[in-house]
């Protein structure tokens, strides 16, 4: 299977085969208005790029699966579905026209910096619960991953590293957003050796926070409960623990 993926501190959207980062978690019918106005804003396309520019949304609006770099299998499903051959000059144009919608739809979903976290009540990997009210009066650090996300799982340590160097004055949550379930979750906390509370999103969680479009995706909230800073792609420890220390 193939997945969208942000990597990087620069925060650009690049399809990789094999990793992951994409969670359509908006539906279709959010992708079905992106397509219509990608294939009028992007006018230097021909018109069978953007018609392929506009099935790749469509289809990452219906699946976590998709892959807008156009390996082997995106040009075979075009082909069949669209009856269209993606040549190899054919590939950048689409790609950058996809990221480019990608990232403007981001800025119109995504829970704004300065707006107020939403509240969210969720299972953990112990069977407890952790309900985000309940920490108020400490920064706490909410970060959107998952187990098939390789960007997520290379900055689980450094937020590991922080929980601990701050566990007096702030909280790292990682909100798993995993189809498998936690079983399949807890195997690779262990593996990697986290040890901040990890939990089970939902729906209702995701969506509040503006329907996180790629993962990691990170929400650093001060001790009043505001959004403070949103980070997208796995980042390092300068920018986390820039973030830490502005909201204390």
């Amino acid at each position: 299977m193939t997945r969208i993926t942000r990597f990087g501190r620069a925060g650009l959207l690049l399809a990789v085969a094999g990793l992951a980062g994409l969670k359509p978690v908006y539906g279709p019918q959010v992708f079905a208005q992106t397509t219509a106005s990608v294939v009028q804003a992007q006018a230097p396309l021909t018109e069978e790029e953007q018609k392929v520019v506009g099935y790749v949304l469509e289809q990452i609006g219906k699946s976590k699966a998709g892959k807008p770099n156009f390996g082997p299998e995106t040009a075979a499903a075009v082909k069949k579905d669209l009856g269209i051959t993606v040549a190899p000059p054919m590939v950048p144009r689409i790609r950058a026209a996809v990221v480019e919608e990608l990232k403007r739809l981001e800025a119109r979903l995504t829970l704004k910096e300065g707006s107020k976290a939403p509240d969210f009540s969720l299972p953990t990997l112990n069977g407890g619960t952790v309900k985000l009210s309940d920490l108020k009066g400490k920064v706490v650090v909410v970060n959107f991953w998952a187990t098939w996300c390789p960007p997520c799982l290379q900055e689980m340590p450094v937020l590991n590293e922080l929980s601990v160097a701050y566990k007096d004055k702030a909280v790292v949550l990682g909100l798993s957003l995993d189809e498998e379930g936690l079983p399949i979750t807890e195997a690779f906390v262990k593996k990697l050796g986290v040890t901040y509370p990890i939990v089970e999103s939902d729906k209702k969680t995701y969506q509040a926070y503006g329907n996180v479009l790629t993962i990691p995706h990170t929400f650093v909230i001060d001790k009043n409960g505001v959004v403070k800073n949103r980070f997208v792609g796995n980042q390092d420890k300068t920018d986390f623990e820039a973030a830490l220390k502005a909201a204390m």
